[in-house]
């Protein structure tokens, strides 16, 4: 798309119909980064959602969207039009749930999407207490990564996240974050193992040793690469093992394969069912820094009660602030 010449614009209504749809085309765009995936989800043709996006900058006598490739980039212009509408447009789209909520008319369910650790440990007891409080709330757990649930409930698929945030990761502009803990990364090994007796540990004694890491989509390893890119030091990196389930990372930090790089949650939640004296646990927040958790929700999205009591239950038990690394 050219580059357009700045002007006043012409002072117009600016609540039709025509207006709205050419707002939430921009803000899919945004989100899907296609027109074609954007005209799909919005049920239009390709040239429609790119007619809607033409005439924004029309409007607003400026580039919003620009090609890279394959794929579509907001411009500096683009990128502040699309935060300023996600609110209105997710608030519209959510008048005819909050509505019928109101009446009476629609079940109550609740779908959190969250890594296991967090389930199994910090978010517990405010799930059973909630069941008890909210008996007639449908509520849905998923125990995914935490990369993997902020894309549930962007795609709608989940109400709220609950999820790590690594360093340098940016949320998408159609979710709002809300700081909860920060629990400092921690190295799990044998007790054996030349790691457990260095004095003070260095990325460089790590990456001499097989590592045993989550996955991809895990925020501890998303944190992990992160540091280790930075340092210049991923070509040296040994991983002889890569796990999204907890007991099976520990498993095989028991039997010697590698040492892991977990997050105190993540140690909390596995340490009751592995209290093997074989293992030992050391803090490398000097190293890795700490996983921020965060509550995700959609950004301008009107509340339904029932979920607005699950979210302040959550900011009450996690808090915000810093956890201590736990001690073995």
């Amino acid at each position: 798309m050219k580059a357009h010449a700045r002007r006043t614009p012409e002072p117009r209504r600016y609540f039709k119909e025509v207006r709205f749809r050419q707002i939430r085309a921009l803000v899919e765009v945004a989100r899907r980064r296609s027109f074609a995936v954007a005209a799909k989800s919005l049920g239009m043709a390709t040239p429609s959602v790119w007619r809607q996006v033409r005439a924004l900058e029309e409007e607003y006598a400026v580039q919003l969207v620009v090609a890279r490739g394959s794929r579509l980039q907001l411009t500096a212009e683009g990128d502040l039009l699309v935060q300023l509408a996600t609110p209105l447009v997710e608030g519209f789209d959510s008048l005819r749930e909050v509505f019928a909520d109101r009446q009476d008319q629609a079940p109550r369910q609740l779908r959190v999407a969250t890594p296991a650790p967090i389930l199994e440990n910090v978010l517990r007891e405010v799930i059973v207490t909630y069941r008890k409080e909210h008996p007639e709330v449908r509520l849905a757990l998923q125990a995914v990564p935490s990369r993997l649930a902020a894309e549930l409930l962007e795609e709608d698929k989940a109400d709220l996240a609950i999820v790590g945030h690594p360093i340098g990761a940016d949320h998408s502009s159609r979710l709002e974050a809300t700081p909860l803990v920060r629990y400092p990364m921690q190295l799990a090994c044998l007790r054996t193992h030349p790691l457990a007796r260095v004095r003070r540990l260095t990325l460089q004694n790590l990456i001499g040793c097989p590592l045993v890491l989550a996955g991809e989509s895990s925020s501890s390893r998303m944190q992990f690469e992160t540091v280790i890119a930075q340092a210049g030091l991923r070509d040296r990196v040994n991983i002889t093992m890569t796990a999204s389930s907890l007991s099976l990372i520990l498993n095989y930090v028991a039997i010697g394969f590698g040492s892991a790089i977990i997050t105190v949650p993540a140690c909390e939640a596995a340490f009751p069912a592995k209290s093997d004296s074989a293992l030992v646990f050391r803090d490398v927040s000097h190293l890795f820094g700490s996983e921020q958790v965060t509550l995700l929700n959609h950004k301008g999205r009107h509340d339904l009660p029932h979920i607005a009591v699950f979210r302040a239950q959550v900011i009450e038990a996690m808090g915000v602030g810093d956890k201590n690394s736990i001690r073995r």
